[in-house]
C-alpha cells in the first residue's frame, strides 16, 4: 500500500479501495494533464480542501483555476473516511483550546466549527447532491465512569461559556433510547453533527467546481514543484501548470519526495474502517439499534461507528503504523472483536468491506491554514475530523489567496515535528501509552 513516508511519489492508475462507499458510488473521470498550461491558481489535490478552495475562488470571480489529482476524485481520504460531519476538528477539547488560544479566539474558533457544518449543508444543496445525510446528532460515548464525569463537565462548560447546548445522556437512557451498548457508561449528544456518504460528497464538489469553470485533471500525480521567476511550476509526467498561486491540498497523502512547505511537518496516520453485512430485523431488535446518529468514544485511540442506511454497521479505528502492514487481517479483526464486545447480540456478524486511509496529524494536534512568503498556500492537520472543517479551510484558503483579511486562530504555519525522522518510533510508543491509558479509564 502507498505510504507517504516511504514512497517518494504517489503513482496514478491506482484503483479505488473496495470500500462500501465505492460500491455505492461511481467515480468521476476527468482527462489527465497532457500538455503545458497556465493558470492563475493551481491546486494540488482534488479532495475536500482543494475542491472547496476552487469553488470559493470561482464564486468570487477568480478564473483560470486548475486542480490536479493523482488518481480519481475521492481516491484519498476524502473518499475513504467514515462520513462523520462533526462540530470540530483536531484533537483538543474546548478547555484545552481556551488554554492554548484564550477565550475570545476560542469563541471565534467555535463559530468557525459551526460555520463549517453549515457549509457542508450549503454546498450539498447547491450541488443538488444526495449525500445520504443521516438524522442529526453526534454522540460522544464515555468508555469509563471517570470519562462520563468529564463529558458532563464538558457539556456544562460548553453551555456556560459558549451558549452551546449539549445533551447529557445516562447509561440507562442511552441503552434504552439509542442502542444497547454493553461498554458505555453514559454519553453526551451534540445536536448538529450528522453522517454522509463521503464519496458522494466529494464527487458533488468536483461537479460543482467544473460547473463554475474550474478545470480538473485526473490521473496526474505531481512529481516536482519548482519556482519559475514569480510563478510556480507544477510538473506531472506528461504536462505542467505554471501559476501565480499554488495551493497544497494533499494532506495525509503528501508523498515523501514532493517539495512542499508541509514536508516533514505532519504525521500520516492510518485509519481502518470495516462495514458489516446488513443486520437482520431480529438483530436490530435484540441490539436495540434505534439510531443512525454518528458515535465516537472517548478513548485515546478512539473507535467510531454508525448504522448505515441499509442497516450495516460501519466501525472504525486506528490501523497499522506503516503502509506495508496496513492490510494485515489483525487490524480488521481487532475492529470486529471490539464491535462484538460492544454489541454481544451481534456475535455472528461478519465483515463485507474493509479499507484503509491516511489522515494527517500535526505536532500540536490542530489544523493549520497558512500562506508562505512565496505565495504557497496549504491547509492540513485535521486529525481525522476534517469532513466539515476541510471544506471551511478551503474557503479560508480562497480568502487568503484573494488577500482578504482572514481572522482565525488556525491561520498559522505548521509547527516543525521534532526528530521527524523518528516520528513512527514515537507513534509506536504513543499507541502503547494510549492503550494503557484507555485500559486504566
Amino acid at each position: 500500500m502507498y505510504d507517504p513516508l516511504t514512497n517518494k511519489q504517489l503513482n496514478n492508475q491506482q484503483g479505488f479501495p473496495e470500500s462500501y462507499w465505492s460500491s455505492t458510488t461511481s467515480p468521476i473521470n476527468y482527462a489527465p494533464l497532457n500538455s503545458d498550461v497556465n493558470a492563475n491558481v493551481v491546486i494540488v489535490g482534488a479532495g475536500y480542501t482543494g475542491l472547496s478552495c476552487a469553488i470559493h475562488l470561482a464564486q468570487q470571480g477568480v478564473n483560470n483555476i486548475v486542480v490536479v489529482e493523482a488518481n480519481e476524485i475521492g481516491w484519498g481520504c476524502s473518499g475513504r473516511n467514515a462520513g462523520f460531519v462533526l462540530p470540530g476538528s483536531g484533537r483538543l477539547g474546548y478547555k484545552q483550546l481556551v488554554d492554548r488560544f484564550g477565550l475570545a479566539p476560542t469563541h471565534k474558533l467555535h463559530d468557525d466549527f459551526m460555520s463549517a457544518i453549515e457549509l457542508v449543508d450549503t454546498l450539498a444543496i447547491k450541488t443538488k447532491a444526495n449525500i445520504d445525510k443521516t438524522e442529526l446528532g453526534y454522540l460522544k460515548l464515555a468508555h469509563s465512569k471517570n470519562w462520563f464525569e468529564k463529558l458532563k463537565d464538558s457539556a456544562n462548560y460548553l453551555h456556560q461559556e459558549f451558549n452551546y447546548d449539549v445533551e447529557i445522556i445516562s447509561k440507562y437512557d442511552f441503552c434504552h433510547d439509542y442502542v444497547d451498548h454493553k461498554n458505555v457508561f453514559g454519553a453526551i449528544r451534540y445536536n448538529n453533527g450528522f453522517g454522509i456518504n463521503p464519496l458522494k460528497l466529494v464527487n458533488s464538489y468536483a461537479e460543482y467546481a467544473t460547473s463554475l469553470g474550474v478545470t480538473i485533471y485526473n490521473q496526474s500525480p505531481v512529481n516536482q514543484i519548482t519556482k519559475s521567476g514569480q510563478q510556480h511550476s507544477v510538473n506531472t509526467e506528461f504536462g505542467s501548470v505554471l501559476a501565480d498561486k499554488l495551493v497544497i491540498a494533499t494532506n495525509g497523502y503528501t508523498p515523501k519526495g514532493l517539495n512542499t512547505p508541509i514536508k516533514n511537518k505532519i504525521l500520516p496516520v492510518l485509519t481502518n474502517v470495516i462495514v458489516t453485512r446488513p443486520l437482520t430485523a431480529d438483530e436490530l431488535k435484540r441490539s436495540n439499534f434505534n439510531t443512525h446518529q454518528v458515535m465516537m468514544d472517548t478513548r485515546e485511540l478512539k473507535y467510531y461507528y454508525r448504522l448505515l442506511p441499509d442497516n450495516r454497521i460501519l466501525f472504525g479505528g486506528r490501523g497499522a503504523i506503516s503502509g506495508k502492514d496496513a492490510t494485515k487481517p489483525k487490524y480488521a479483526n481487532r475492529l470486529l472483536s471490539e464491535l462484538k464486545s460492544c454489541f454481544p447480540e451481534l456475535s455472528t456478524i461478519t465483515i463485507d468491506y474493509n479499507w484503509i486511509g491516511w489522515i494527517s496529524v500535526a505536532f500540536d494536534q490542530m489544523p493549520h491554514i497558512h500562506k508562505t512568503d512565496d505565495d504557497i498556500f496549504y491547509a492540513t492537520g485535521y486529525c481525522g475530523s476534517g469532513v466539515s472543517f476541510s471544506a471551511y479551510a478551503g474557503k479560508l484558503l480562497s480568502e487568503l489567496i484573494q488577500e482578504k483579511d482572514v481572522v482565525s486562530p488556525l491561520i498559522s504555519a505548521l509547527p516543525s515535528l521534532p526528530f521527524a525522522q523518528f516520528r513512527r518510533t514515537g507513534q509506536r510508543f504513543f499507541y502503547q501509552y494510549g492503550r494503557m491509558k484507555d485500559w486504566l479509564g
